[in-house]
């Protein structure tokens, strides 16, 4: 029997690059699987290391010059696959 999807908002498949600002400061470029209005997953191309569930990170696409920056934190780290993160209202 399959666990009934919690998430509160519904994920939209789309393909972007996004830059990844980790602690203590370290710029990672990864590809985006989904988004919602709530947050994001992240492919990690290996680089799941980069982060751990709780930290704090700056997300912002590459799809246009100028785009916003929002600050997330990890919510769900997938070896092999990447990493989720919720963004934090301000």
């Amino acid at each position: 029997m399959n666990e009934p999807d919690k998430r509160r908002h519904t994920r939209i498949k789309h393909a972007a690059r996004i830059r990844v600002l980790t602690p203590p400061g370290v710029p990672v470029i990864v590809n985006m699987r989904d988004f919602s209005e709530s947050g994001l997953f992240l492919f990690s191309g290996g680089n799941e290391d980069a982060v751990k569930v709780g930290d704090i990170v700056e997300v912002n696409t590459l799809e246009f010059e100028d785009a916003p920056v929002q600050k997330a934190v990890v919510v769900r780290v997938e070896a092999g696959k990447g990493f989720a993160v919720e963004f934090i209202e301000v």
